[in-house]
């Protein structure tokens, strides 16, 4: 059937660009339509955490290490580079247009250094304060809070790979990635997190947008994953460690 065949096309995309496996990404579709299946994606990068969790030999802080080690390869580092370079270029003290002209520089700054070691070090001390099922939970969302990103903010740049994928997103790929996200959460009942996750979005998204002069990147769409990541790790461990 076309329809099932177009649904493996956009979720071949998805795994393509959010993770290290290469799938290719089929000629002939949008690649807005992917966004449907980010948080599909999410329950395999969180497969793969709680999989390493599960078969580590080693002690807490050990196993901690390679869950963190191993949500860094299968991503690719991706949503990293988007917030080290966030990082550089929100927080700088320069006009708008400066601003963009930072992220876009290959070069890393002090803001992007400092920013990755706290993410990083947060991270790592949080996945251990929270149960092994439950690190289904922070990818899921993440990838759900960039559609949600993507969706409700204008891209900043005339051009660019954000702009790119931006192309074809539309309701139907909002409602159904919200869909796979809320059924993942009733699963392990914990829907509330998504309004957490919807108002930091929201919050985030329009401080980030003013802060570019009125849109935001495909680097604040991986900040926005990364730092959605965080929350649901402190609030989970806040709640359940």
């Amino acid at each position: 059937m076309k329809w099932a065949n177009w649904m493996l096309d956009d979720l071949r995309s998805a795994i393509s660009f959010l993770t290290i496996i290469p799938l290719g990404f089929p000629e002939g579709r949008k690649a807005g339509w992917s966004f449907a299946w980010y948080p599909l994606v999410g329950v395999l990068i969180g497969g793969v955490l709680t999989l390493v969790a599960g078969v580590s030999p080693f002690d807490s802080g050990l196993t901690t290490a390679f869950i963190l080690l191993a949500w860094v390869v299968i991503t690719g580092g991706l949503h990293l580079d988007g917030f080290s370079d966030s990082c550089d270029g929100l927080l700088a003290t320069v006009e708008p247009e400066r601003r963009l002209e930072i992220m876009k520089d290959p070069r890393t700054g002090s803001w992007a250094v400092i920013g990755l070691i706290l993410l990083l070090l947060v991270k790592f001390l949080a996945i251990d304060n929270i149960p092994v099922e439950l690190l289904l939970i922070p990818p899921v969302l993440g990838r759900w809070a960039m559609v949600l990103a993507v969706y409700s903010f204008p891209y900043a740049r005339k051009s660019g790979l954000g702009g790119f994928f931006r192309d074809g997103l539309g309701t139907q790929q909002i409602l159904i990635a919200t869909g796979i996200a809320f059924a993942v959460c009733v699963y392990f009942d914990i829907a509330i997190l998504m309004i957490s996750v919807f108002c930091f979005v929201w919050l985030f998204g329009k401080w980030a947008s003013r802060r570019l002069g009125g849109g935001i990147t495909g680097d604040v769409y991986g900040a926005v994953c990364e730092l959605v990541e965080i929350l649901c790790l402190l609030v989970i461990g806040a709640s359940y460690g």
